[in-house]
């Protein structure tokens, strides 16, 4: 009896090591920061993360720390250093040109977990976060050429190569064949002088559907369109508070993302990675469709998004081009 009590306490103690090992420590987030390259009062990508992060301060009761108009390698070294002295514990990126900085202060700072979007990572306390944006693009693009009256629809973009754009077009062409669609590219994802001229001479052209997919030009654009009566894609948020004439807005949830991580990180299993969201599991989305758009449209869009999710392919027949982490890197040199 005694040899058996004796079996059973070191059992117990060796089961209560193994369980004290195997459940995730509590990871108390000290403070976070947030990185972006251009201004964050862009109503778009900017301020959808700023906001994101700002939900992290409040549901952790952390001190967070903000830098925009980060945009080159020499300020994002002086920005990171400035926040690894203040202690802490996540910091955001929200571009893909911090992939290659990250990656390197990851390897000197292991306890620090970096986060960027749309690249790759090399250590484990780096996530990449990549959004694939060539689907909801493609049912943006659909709705459009199918609510357009004079079939001529439009894209301001910031580079021709943007799946979101891409997908646009192929969307709009599988809708209608005989869609004309009119693309012009500012080449910056900040603010453009042009771009008002850009949107009146497509109006001229008789484009009534428009789709401004660039940060910095998304809000003069959407202001001109709604001036002149005619209707807009809404981009990055769901933009319906801007009034009926936007029949919908692609959305990516950042928030969810970035809220994901800071959880994860706190309840201690979170695992760094090049990580890929898209419209399966609802990181980006097709949201807040206009009265102006019919319910049997509705509809007709919500079995084809649905459609999308469970086979993986599209209306056309075709599944969405395979997540390309490099697209936008070349827009971050040009900037």
């Amino acid at each position: 009896m005694k040899k058996f009590l004796v079996f059973l306490v070191v059992l117990i103690t060796v089961l209560g090591t193994i369980v004290y090992y195997k459940i995730p420590k509590y990871h108390e987030i000290n403070s976070v920061g947030f990185i972006f390259p251009q201004s964050i009062n862009d109503q778009t990508w900017g301020t959808e993360g700023y906001k994101a992060v700002l939900d992290i301060v409040q549901d952790y009761d952390t001190n967070f720390y903000i830098q925009e108009n980060i945009d080159d390698e020499e300020k994002t070294k002086l920005v990171l250093n400035e926040f690894l002295d203040r202690d802490v514990s996540i910091i955001y990126g929200q571009g893909s040109m911090y992939e290659k900085i990250f990656n390197e202060y990851a390897k000197k700072y292991p306890d620090v977990h970096f986060v960027f979007t749309n690249g790759k990572s090399k250590h484990k306390n780096v996530s990449a976060l990549n959004v694939e944006a060539y689907s909801m693009g493609f049912f943006a693009g659909y709705l459009a050429s199918h609510e357009s009256k004079t079939h001529k629809i439009g894209v301001i973009g910031a580079f021709d190569y943007q799946p979101e754009i891409k997908g646009f077009m192929d969307g709009a062409y599988n809708e209608n064949k005989k869609t004309i669609i009119q693309a012009s590219f500012v080449k910056t994802w900040e603010y453009n002088n042009d771009v008002g001229v850009i949107t009146k001479k497509m109006i001229e052209n008789d484009v009534d559907v428009f789709y401004p997919a660039a940060d910095g030009i998304n809000s003069e654009v959407m202001g001109i369109v709604k001036d002149y009566d005619r209707k807009a894609i809404g981009y990055i948020t769901d933009q319906s508070y801007l009034g009926d004439f936007v029949l919908a807005s692609t959305e990516q949830d950042i928030s969810k993302l970035y809220q994901d991580i800071a959880r994860e990180y706190s309840e201690g299993r979170l695992i760094g990675g090049t990580k890929y969201h898209g419209m399966k599991d609802n990181i980006t989305s097709l949201q807040g469709y206009s009265p102006l758009v019919t319910s049997s449209t509705i509809e007709k869009m919500d079995k084809l998004i649905e459609e999308y999710k469970k086979t993986g392919k599209l209306p056309n027949g075709k599944k969405a081009p395979e997540n390309n982490v490099n697209v936008y890197l070349e827009s971050d040199t040009e900037k």
